[in-house]
């Protein structure tokens, strides 16, 4: 692979870990298309492994800076990952048995991300999606917390930590902004499941789903499912990675060496910019990104 390819692959990644970071989604999906459509690699295999590798390696820069943001829900978090796991090995092993040719494994990709931008776009403008008055209220904290912290131009105190008040097996409450959220830990590990059996057989972060189940399943504000979705995400990045790599799949090291830098850099531009942006705006665009991409690889070629 010449220079003139390596500097492409780290400008790319570079807004692709931009994205990641962001948390709605789509830096995944991006890093696949610079792979297949730039690159030219033409092992889905190797495709599948090395973005979530690079999604894994953007977590590891941006949580940590989201934490210390305090934008974290632990409890949520660590109930996402009791079933994520079982999902990514299930996911890894399916993938590597039924999609390893690109003719079957591009329209899937697609498809897939085409219902997902769908679902973003709906959300975002359909009176309808704030009709419930859980994702109302969460809406308008998470506004109400952001309008706040930007007239006081600080760091968030203690009005914008989420503090988990209570536990059991079928329900966790956590305060935030004044209100009290809940969510059933059962019905996060099974949605951890689900998603990152989808995650790991497409080789994605997961992301563009994880966060429309927290913020529109469970009906957490968006201001805390962001940061919360990145640290859910690590377990199962990490378990399809190794389940892939056991499966013998080939990685191109060189090239993986320009990406990583790029992913780093992008991933610390995130969190610093994301306190500042549009909540709808940015869900909004990375819907039509999804969208675009996913019509690219949906239609036969």
């Amino acid at each position: 692979m010449g220079a003139w390819h390596l500097l492409i692959a780290f400008v790319w990644c570079t807004l692709a870990g931009f994205l990641m970071s962001m948390g709605a989604g789509g830096g995944g999906i991006l890093v696949g298309i610079g792979q297949i459509s730039i690159l030219g690699i033409a092992d889905p295999n190797m495709i599948k492994v090395v973005n979530q590798l690079l999604e894994l390696v953007s977590r590891l820069v941006s949580v940590p800076l989201y934490h210390r943001q305090k934008r974290l829900v632990w409890s949520l978090a660590v109930s996402y990952g009791v079933g994520a796991p079982v999902g990514a090995v299930v996911g890894a092993w399916f993938s590597k048995t039924y999609l390893s040719n690109m003719a079957v494994y591009r329209p899937a990709f697609g498809v897939l991300t085409i219902v997902v931008a769908g679902r973003v776009l709906y959300e975002g403008f359909a009176r309808s999606a704030l009709a419930h008055s859980g994702r109302r209220r969460a809406h308008e904290v998470s506004r109400r917390v952001l309008q706040q912290l930007r007239k006081a131009d600080q760091g968030p105190g203690e009005l914008v930590a989420a503090r988990t008040v209570a536990a059991s097996w079928t329900r966790v409450s956590v305060r935030f902004g004044g209100e009290i959220f809940d969510f059933n830990p059962i019905s996060a590990a099974a949605g951890g499941f689900c998603i990152a059996l989808v995650a790991s057989t497409l080789g994605v972060g997961g992301g563009f789903l994880v966060t429309p189940f927290m913020a529109s399943v469970l009906m957490f504000p968006m201001y805390l499912v962001i940061g919360t979705g990145l640290v859910a995400l690590m377990l199962p990045l990490a378990v399809s990675v190794i389940a892939y790599l056991a499966l013998n799949v080939r990685v191109d090291l060189p090239l993986l060496a320009v990406e990583v830098p790029a992913i780093v850099l992008g991933s610390v531009m995130g969190p610093l910019v994301n306190r500042y942006l549009n909540e709808r705006v940015l869900r909004t665009l990375v819907a039509l990104i999804l969208l675009l991409i996913g019509l690219y690889y949906a239609v036969p070629h």
